[in-house]
Order: structure tokens, then sequence, then C-alpha cells
């Protein structure tokens, strides 16, 4: 999968642009630079090509800023503008053209109805998306080309609506909103407005959808970066003479079933890497609502899994292939939907043990207060089952590959009979130490690999840190001259499923500051790194290790 990065200060648009991407290949990453590198400027006239060009040349401006600029012949960025053209309204210029986000600002549907009424109301439009890429130098050679950037335009034809509609906010894909033209845009073919399509029908309209797969030709026919998705690499223990175990056990149940826990048993006991399904559907989340969002994460989770079922599946399966993980416990799913797609994406030969783990009501609710997190009510915990049940979580333990395991007991009996189980496979992984060495490696270099060994230091003292304290931390534990900056920007360019996040308080009031503790996910990833044998960077660099670990996250 290649990564670009995408100029935008708006949260929707670049969810839309990474959903776009997710689908050919492309992660499409946003260029946060709310702290270090201000946004480009985008000047405030109605000449288009006048409008890319200086829009470019200020992106490019920030661009250059970031570290490593002048090493890179490969990265590339771009941005989009949507316009619009009310065709009975552009007499003598596109109206309101490339303006249309400062044209809406003070538009309402009664007053722009009232307009094309006075013109005859001839209520055809057009929305157009440009899209602008950078060509670094190597990429202009291939294409024969003295062009720094190329310029992509998508349209959809339609009409606007002849009566205004109340539009739903739409969880799972944000930009079909009722705040951008997109609420009284009725594409050809359409009688509901873009906003109120099924994400199927809107994706048949999308105007940036069309602009972004001429970018994506580009990219895989003349520049050759898209080749073909290749069959997943799967490390099944092979055992001369016997069968194959499963190398990836998936744990189901309800909440405070005992999921968390047998996964923390086996990862601490079996060295097995434990990822928490929770922790992506977080990811998911804050990338089209950001933080402090009062949308609730279960409501979120809830649509997600009705429209987009492999939100968390996909990513879990190719967080298992892009880490190389000889064997793994996955706790989380909740729908059997989820459960097949997860299948697909990971290797054929991969075998996976389905455990779903049960336990009465009274007693799941006993734990949940025991625990004393979310402020859990016996009506919160009566709500958050119904939740889960509406997801399909019941239907996995009617599954015929599934294994039924109660838990009303002690942890002793059920760590037992998981041992009984799978005793056999469990002994191989724990003696498999060689190949759990080779596959462990840091995935996005030493900074990451820095943080995440740092934040499993400090996780003792129970503190949520900001980026400030993190590298403050990190200085003096490696004794390493890491700029605050550099860590900053690791957190700002993306969400990432290792970690937890919230706004500090300060008197009982919300500071504008993230501050962050390690999620589930992120625990087992750190851990791996800080326990396993050392493996050599190269010649002059002090040597590294890393094994597996667990721990868990509830869905609130």
């Amino acid at each position: 999968m290649i990564e670009i990065v995408f100029f935008s200060t708006n949260r929707s648009k670049l969810a839309h642009f990474r959903y776009l991407g997710e689908k050919v290949g492309i992660r499409v990453k946003g260029f946060h630079e709310t702290t270090y590198y201000a946004s480009y400027n985008e000047p405030k006239i109605n000449d288009r090509s006048e409008l890319l060009k200086l829009s470019y040349e200020s992106a490019l401006e920030q661009w250059l800023k970031r570290k490593g600029a002048n090493d890179d012949d490969l990265s590339t960025f771009f941005f989009e503008d949507t316009s619009v053209t009310v065709e009975a309204l552009s007499k003598t210029e596109e109206v309101p053209g490339v303006n249309v986000k400062y044209w809406m600002r003070d538009m309402t549907f009664a007053k722009l109805d009232a307009l094309l009424k006075r013109a005859g109301n001839n209520r055809k439009v057009i929305v157009r998306s440009d899209i602008v890429m950078h060509l670094p130098q190597r990429w202009r050679t291939l294409l024969n080309t003295t062009d720094r950037y190329l310029w992509m335009v998508g349209e959809s034809h339609g009409v606007i609506v002849d009566r205004e509609r109340v539009i739903q906010p739409n969880l799972v894909y944000p930009w079909l909103d009722d705040k951008t033209f997109n609420k009284w845009f009725t594409p050809v073919g359409a009688s509901d407005p873009i906003s109120m399509l099924t994400i199927t029908e809107a994706d048949r309209a999308d105007f940036r959808a069309r602009a972004f797969e001429e970018l994506t030709s580009i990219l895989r026919d003349r520049l050759g970066l898209l080749a073909k998705r290749q069959e997943p690499v799967a490390h099944q223990l092979q055992i001369p003479g016997i069968a194959t175990y499963p190398s990836i056990y998936v744990i189901c149940g309800p909440s405070c079933s005992g999921k968390s826990t047998t996964a923390s048993w086996m990862s601490e006991k079996y060295k097995l890497l434990h990822i928490e399904a929770s922790d992506f559907m977080y990811k998911a989340f804050w990338e089209r609502h950001g933080p402090g969002s009062a949308v609730r994460i279960g409501d979120f989770a809830e649509a997600a899994l009705q429209t987009q079922p492999g939100i968390v599946a996909q990513p879990v399966a190719r967080f298992l292939r892009e880490t190389e993980t000889s064997g793994a416990v996955v706790t989380g799913f909740r729908s059997t939907k989820e459960l097949e797609i997860f299948q697909q994406e990971i290797a054929d030969n991969t075998e996976v043990a389905l455990i779903y783990l049960n336990a009465s009501v009274p007693i799941r609710l006993d734990r949940a207060i025991k625990r004393a997190r979310d402020d859990v009510t016996p009506e919160k915990f009566e709500k958050r089952d119904a939740q889960e049940i509406r997801m399909g979580l019941l239907d996995i333990a009617t599954l015929p590959n599934v294994v039924l395991q109660a838990n009303e007991g002690s942890l002793q009996e059920l760590y037992g009979a998981v041992r009984t189980r799978y005793r056999k496979a469990l002994r191989v992984y724990t003696s498999d130490k060689e190949l759990r060495a080779q596959l462990q490696q840091p995935l996005r270099g030493q900074l990451e690999s820095l943080i995440l060994r740092t934040l499993l230091a400090e996780r003792p003292k129970k503190k949520w840190l900001t980026t400030t304290e993190i590298a403050a931390a990190l200085n003096r534990r490696f004794k390493e001259a890491k700029s605050k900056n550099n860590v900053s920007r690791y957190f700002n360019q993306e969400f990432h499923p290792y970690y937890e996040l919230r706004f500090r308080e300060r008197d009982g009031k919300r500071t504008g500051f993230l501050e962050y503790q390690l999620s589930a996910t992120g625990i087992s990833r750190a851990k791996q790194l800080n326990a396993a044998p050392e493996v050599p960077q190269n010649p002059n660099r002090r040597r590294e290790r890393a094994e597996h670990a667990q721990l868990s996250l509830t869905l609130p």
C-alpha cells in the first residue's frame, strides 16, 4: 500500500479521501499542520486555474519545510477544491463557482429557491472536483513532463432539490452531511439529495471519486506504483508429520465475559500478540469525528458495522500482515460479517481458532461494577448489551466452527479449559522463540518504537501524558535528543490504534491539549519491542529487543 499526503483542514473531506484510497490500496494521510506548518493559502478569486496554481505554490512551500524534503524524490501530496455551477445563476461567470464554501455561509434554501424561481426555475447544477497532485522529480521524468503538478477533474450533474430535506448526521460517512451543498444536490438518476443516499448510491455520483480515479489511474498505469495486491504471507506453524495449529485466536463474547482477561493470560503465558479490535474502531471514529466529539463511540460502531462491516476487520488483518506476527489473539469483533471479512483478508492457509466466552448477566454486571470503569450502572450495562446484540454478537455463538466456553467460575478454571483444548498448539508457540524474534521488528521506525516503550515504562504511574511530556520522558529514559516537535508531529499526522487519547482537564474544565496513554494493542506491541531478543539494526547502533504481550479495552 503506497502512502500519499492530503492537504486539508477539513476532517470530513480527509475521511472521504481515506475511504476512496482504501479501495485501491492507497493510504491517505492528512498533513496536520496546526502546530508547526500552516495550511496552504487558498486565494479568494474566481479564476480556477490561477486559484489552483497559487494554492499549489503555497502547499509546496509548506511541503518543503518537512523533515527530509530535500532527500525525498518519491513522496507526493495533493489537495482538492470543490466547486458548484448553478446553471440558472451562471450568466457571465460560474455561480457560486470555486467560492462555494463562502457562498454557502450566507445561503439558505429559501433564498436559493426564490432565486431559481425568478430565473425560470431551471434547477440544473454541476458539482465539480479538482485535484492537484505534486510531481516529484522522478515522476516527472517517468511521465516525460516538466510540469510540477497534475490536475485531475471529476464532475457530477444533477438538480437542486425542490424542497428542503431533514438530513440525519451520517456517522460513518460524514461527507454526506447537512452542512455542504450536498444537502441540496440530487444527482442524475436519484430522487433524493446525495446526502440522503446509501453509500453505494452516493459512490455512483461521487464527483471526488471521479477525479480520484484519474489520479489512481496515473499512479497505477503510468507510474506503476499500484501493483496488484499480493496474497498475504502467513507464518503458519508447520510441524512435520502432524496437523497444523491455529496461529490466530479470535475471542468473542459480551461485555465482561472474560475476553480481555483470557487474551492477557494467553499473551503473557504463551507470548501471543494481543490485538483489541476496539482500538481500531476508535481510530476509525477519530478519523471521522475527531477527539471530543459529541457522537458516542457505541453509536458510531453500531452504524459502522451495519454499513461498512470491514471498518475494523480489514485494518486488523492488515496490521497482522504488516507486523508479520506468527501468533496472535484478537478480541472485540462483534458480528459474523466482521469475522467473514477478517478470514478473507488473511492468508488462506492461516488457521483461526474462534472462541466465544459467556457468563450470566448478573455475573458480568458484578464484574463491570468491580472494574469501576465508564461509571457503569445496571441500566447502562443493559443498554450496552442490547447494542452489541443489534451489532450481531449473538450470531457468532451459532457459527459451526466456534468453541463455546462458559466463564462463570474461577480464572483458573477458565485458563485450564483453554489450555486443555489448545495445549499442543500453545506449547508450539511457547517454543517458537526464533521465529518470533525474526518477525517482531518495529513497524514505523525508531521514533514509534521509542514512544511505545516510553509509555510502557510510564504506565505504572497511571498518568496521561501530552506530547511534550512524552518527549521529555523519552529523552530521559533513552538518553536521546528527540524534539517535542517530532513527537507531536507523529501524533498529529494520523491517529494510531496504539493509544488512547483525551483532552486534558484543568480545574474541572477541558483544555485544548490532548494527552495519551497506551491502548490494549499498544501495550502488547510495546512489550514486544521492549522484551524480545536483540536484533541488529546496524553496526553502529545499539540493538533493540522485542517480544509478545497483551491487554484490552472495552467499548463504551
